[in-house]
């Protein structure tokens, strides 16, 4: 079952608690004037019946024979019918009414006045029986209620109609509450949606001074501030250090070197030794430089000279240069683009990335590497295939955080990779407007695709 947002949630409380309301309050109504209508009708009936009974009386003790005529005039004026039991003797007046109608309890002979709500065809009818000891007989009164039970049934198809007109509103107005009382969350997670893409500039807002969203606010805007701080302080750190780095590096560099070009007069042990030294040297540049580009990324001091390029050649000149600057075996290189793209990207950050997922294919493959140009949705890719194990699909992502090496790194021991290649591809890629995934190659190992959106030529 999906789970209700919060403002569904508090819309149908409102609901709720509006028909429960509106529910008790209209069967507190329905249930009271029904009471009311009910006893008023039976006490004016009963009221009725005792005058009338006095009349009957007083006929059978004077004139019996005027008995009938009585009757008649009374159902006439009462819209009722009368009956009388004189001894065994039933008399009727003008209107029909069936002896056989009143219930058996009414035909005891008794010296209480007796009254009854009765169903006839699904019609309620109000018997009353008054006793007349006096003349030994027994005056009945018989009233159908169909009008009364119309009456409360209209009554209670508004009352019905009013609570679901109620719950409706109270819905409506939990909408609009519950609308106008959540936007500042709905504020503050956006904003913290814009941070958790990068964007560290967004700010919350408050009309209310004072206000509990002030407060939410504020301590919003402080935790950005202080965000903002804690990384501009490790920007500059990580590049302080980096640079710092640098000239030692360097001079160990040079020095590596010039004992390389004295090798052969070196102790085997002592060869050995240097390899080593040179290897480690060489990593260590490599990351002292990716160090220092990601604290410039994030420090945001690393300006982007943009240019309008043709995709096709821009590939090209990127592969050769990083076969050659780093050599890197001879890359196979094809396109399929059916004409000329242009794209806007910084020449010297999209070789970056082009070097870095050569290095990493050759590292890290099995020998054979592939880069083929593609038309996209919208865009360009640029596809690096290699025929090595590839990568596990859980660790797709995590391959672009930085200092991650994934398992096969680790289990073959290869402790020539920084973990900060693929991580400055993410971010350099991104400034681009572009992305960067990770699919299966059709050489049998990894495929990394770059996409970048295209440009008319000489646009920005």
């Amino acid at each position: 079952m999906a789970t209700r947002s919060l403002r569904g949630r508090l819309t149908w409380t409102f609901a709720v608690g509006a028909a429960v309301l509106s529910t008790i309050f209209a069967g507190l109504t329905y249930f009271g004037v029904r009471h009311i209508i009910v006893v008023s009708r039976q006490a004016s009936d009963l009221q009725q019946a005792y005058v009338n009974a006095a009349l009957v009386r007083s006929a059978v003790a004077q004139e019996p024979a005027s008995l009938s005529s009585l009757l008649t005039s009374l159902d006439a004026a009462t819209t009722s019918s009368s009956l009388v039991r004189l001894g065994s003797t039933w008399i009727e007046g003008t209107t029909v009414a069936d002896p056989e109608t009143i219930p058996a309890t009414f035909r005891v002979a008794g010296t209480e006045v007796i009254r009854q709500v009765v169903i006839e065809n699904n019609v309620p009818v109000l018997i009353i029986a008054v006793p007349l000891p006096a003349v030994r007989a027994t005056y009945f009164q018989r009233r159908e209620l169909a009008d009364l039970n119309g009456t409360l049934n209209r009554l209670l198809g508004i009352l019905v109609l009013g609570t679901l007109f109620t719950s409706g509103l109270g819905a409506y107005a939990g909408r609009r509450t519950t609308r106008r009382a959540l936007a500042p969350l709905a504020d503050t997670a956006h904003a913290a949606r814009l941070v958790a893409e990068g964007d560290l500039t967004v700010r919350l807002a408050s009309d209310a001074p004072h206000s509990e969203v002030a407060t939410l606010s504020a301590a919003f805007n402080e935790m950005v501030d202080q965000l903002v701080r804690r990384l501009d302080r490790d920007a500059r750190f990580a590049s302080d250090v980096s640079h710092e780095l640098r000239s030692p590096l360097t001079t160990l560099a040079m020095s590596a070197e010039v004992l390389r070009l004295h090798e052969g007069d070196l102790h085997p042990d002592a060869r050995e030794a240097l390899a080593l030294l040179t290897t480690d040297v060489a990593t260590f540049q490599s990351l002292v430089e990716d160090l220092l580009d990601i604290a410039k990324a994030d420090a945001g001091t690393d300006a982007l000279f943009n240019e309008v390029l043709p995709f096709n050649e821009l590939v090209n000149q990127c592969v050769l240069s990083a076969t050659r600057r780093h050599q890197l075996p001879t890359t196979s290189l094809r396109s399929e683009l059916p004409r000329e793209y242009y794209v806007s990207v910084d020449r010297r950050r999209f070789e970056r990335v082009i070097t870095n997922l050569l290095e990493n294919a050759y590292r890290y493959g099995g020998g054979r590497v592939t880069v083929t140009m593609l038309p996209s949705n919208g865009g360009v890719e640029v596809a690096v295939d290699d025929n090595g194990p590839g990568i596990a699909p859980d660790e797709r992502e995590r391959v672009f955080e930085r200092f991650y090496r994934g398992d096969l790194a680790s289990r073959r021991g290869n402790a020539h990779g920084t973990g900060l290649g693929l991580a400055l591809v993410s971010e350099h890629v991104k400034r681009f407007a572009g992305r960067v995934t990770i699919t299966d190659s059709p050489l049998g190992g990894c495929r990394m695709v770059v996409w970048l959106p295209t440009v008319e030529e000489g646009g920005e």
